[in-house]
């Protein structure tokens, strides 16, 4: 009977060792982290398909200790409702765009300026110089950017058909609710802006309180927006500019190993992604032709007409919606690419 005494007094020890040691070496090892990851855009959607990878690719490089639950469709409500669950670890990750990062990270939107940025190619330069900035505004923030993303081209939609500033006046634009500074430009420049979302943006659809709005057409296909807004404007406004971000809070109960190896997977993902936006953008506007969607090719004069719009407007949302600074930077990084 001494004997069993001590062997078990032998092996509670042993135990508390190990459980002290392991303790000592940062014993979230054997922790598990739950992580819901919200996102406004569609789950049927090549973001969305995305997502669900994402999620299993953070399970498989932490060994399970990183459980990623992705919440689609606007269920957590719009990016500005996102970002306030974030703050307070409702959810824990999110998918944003540039209108929902611009009020933690106000160079973000600089990169939407309409027709500032022309192509991928400059894109793709202008990100290399701006990516360091905004994760440089992040860190002051309690958000952590796992990785940015193109996520392809801005085009108008609409129920009539648009070519000039005038022809989208006559129309009702729904346009981010996040964006109050752009909103109110829109107004004074008498376009009747609407302000919605991608949660409720269908509702004011149908009952004709939106009539046009402008977003990607990887996502008005899956929405199904296409139906109530039959035109298209043929002409890419801005580049969509997107982010994977988690609060800080959750990010520092990471290891620096599983910080480093989602980081890495994530970007792997999204470069991927990024390649076959091109192609994922010509089907969605082919499928949504084949359903009655009309692609409106504006001329010159009618593209000289945004331009000078967009002209007049930048003076009154420079230091509020868009960042000075970071304006002023992509601006040379172009004057450069394009004298060469």
């Amino acid at each position: 009977m001494k004997g069993k005494v001590l062997i078990f007094v032998a092996a509670f020890f042993l135990l508390f060792s190990i459980n002290s040691v392991f303790a000592q070496r940062g014993g979230r090892a054997q922790e598990t982290i739950e992580i819901r990851l919200a996102s406004p855009l569609p789950r049927n959607s090549d973001w969305g398909r995305q997502l669900e990878r994402l999620a299993s690719e953070w399970a498989r490089v932490t060994d399970n200790q990183v459980r990623v639950r992705v919440i689609h469709d606007g269920v957590e409500g719009g990016e500005s409702k996102m970002l306030t669950s974030l703050n307070s670890d409702n959810i824990q990750a999110g998918l944003f765009i540039s209108t929902g990062l611009s009020d933690v990270c106000p160079g973000v939107m600089t990169l939407s300026v309409p027709f500032l940025i022309s192509n991928n190619d400059e894109l793709d330069l202008v990100l290399r110089d701006v990516i360091p900035v905004l994760d440089r505004q992040m860190s002051t923030t309690n958000f952590v950017p796992v990785a940015w993303a193109k996520g392809g081209w801005v085009y108008f939609f609409s129920r009539d058909p648009v070519f000039t500033p005038d022809d989208l006046r006559r129309q009702r634009l729904g346009s981010s609710a996040d964006l109050k500074e752009l909103n109110a430009m829109f107004r004074s420049m008498g376009f009747q802006a609407v302000e919605s979302d991608t949660v409720d943006i269908g509702t004011k659809l149908a009952s004709n309180t939106v009539n046009a709005t402008y977003f990607i057409p990887e996502a008005i296909t899956p929405l199904g927006l296409h139906r109530y807004l039959p035109n298209m404007l043929d002409m890419p406004i801005a580049p969509f500019v997107g982010a994977v971000i988690i609060n800080r809070v959750t990010w520092n109960k990471l290891s620096a190993d599983q910080q480093r190896e989602i980081q890495r997977v994530t970007r792997n993902i999204i470069t991927e992604f990024e390649a076959s936006m091109v192609r994922s953008s010509a089907n969605a506007i082919s499928a949504m032709q084949s359903q009655g969607l009309r692609r409106n090719v504006p001329t010159q004069v009618h593209i000289d007409l945004w331009r000078s719009e967009v002209d007049r407007a930048i003076p009154m949302l420079m230091g509020t919606t868009y960042d000075p600074v970071v304006y002023n930077q992509i601006v040379q990084i172009l004057q450069r690419v394009r004298s060469r």
